[in-house]
């Protein structure tokens, strides 16, 4: 009953996403674009400052992500020796910016999972840090441990003001590309970064990245934020700290 439930939030929410996944749930939701919809191209370039590549991706997911015991304890033991994982050195800056900003005992929001083939990676550092992960993802998740939690982005309503921070760790890149099933949207990056301004507690933190460099959009896989949309992207919140930010670059 809670499944329908929130489904019917979704349908008063957002009913372009609502039939997105309706679609794409029964397998009759189309391919993600290969190109820039035409009426949007001056609003994803910015009237053509912003350059754009070709990236394509399919991420749809229809069957629900599962997490067993033994993944998340070989991701947590990973963890613990300092490894990191896909992305690399943007986990070292994370481990630096958590042993500097702590979250022990905070329930903390995880915009999106990042399975990255030894369990869900960024709930685990949330987890080893004393933190008390929560995953934000529309696709369904199974944990086989009751330390984690998911929630999907209509039962946020319920939830409001109640995260300490939240990790969002290569996440807002992807928002309004259609890569997830998602419907395209020029400001999808912007929209998604803005509506966490409601859903952290006055003070909180938002541990936040993205790639930077030159301004551009690979389609439909990411944005790259450079002079142009990082600015936009961070205008509603206070930069207090970075690692591994450099103004050169």
């Amino acid at each position: 009953m809670r499944k329908y439930f929130n489904l019917a939030r979704l349908l008063w929410k957002d009913p372009r996403r609502f039939f997105d996944m309706i679609l794409a749930r029964y397998g009759l939701k189309k391919n993600p674009p290969y190109r820039i919809p035409e009426e949007f191209e001056d609003r994803f370039t910015l009237n053509g400052r912003i350059r754009v590549l070709s990236g394509y991706c399919d991420d749809r997911q229809t069957a629900p992500t599962r997490f067993p015991r033994d993944s998340i304890q070989t991701a947590l033991n990973r963890i613990g020796r300092g490894e990191t994982g896909l992305y690399g050195g943007v986990d070292t800056w994370l481990y630096s910016a958590l042993e500097k900003y702590s979250i022990e005992g905070k329930r903390v929001a995880v915009i999106g999972t990042a399975d990255q083939g030894y369990g869900p990676w960024y709930e685990c550092i949330c987890l080893h840090y004393g933190g008390i992960p929560v995953t934000i993802e529309y696709n369904d998740i199974v944990y086989e441990d009751d330390r984690f939690k998911a929630l999907n982005p209509p039962d946020l309503d319920d939830n409001q003001t109640a995260f300490d921070a939240a990790f969002a760790i290569s996440s807002f890149e992807h928002d309004g590309l259609g890569r997830y099933g998602d419907p395209v949207d020029p400001d999808g990056d912007l929209r998604s970064i803005a509506e966490w301004k409601h859903y952290i507690k006055q003070g909180g933190l938002m541990f936040l990245a993205v790639p930077i460099g030159i301004d551009k959009v690979i389609f439909n896989a990411n944005r790259i934020y450079g002079r142009l949309r990082l600015p936009m992207l961070l205008r509603d919140w206070e930069m207090i700290d970075s690692f591994g930010f450099d103004e050169a670059n």
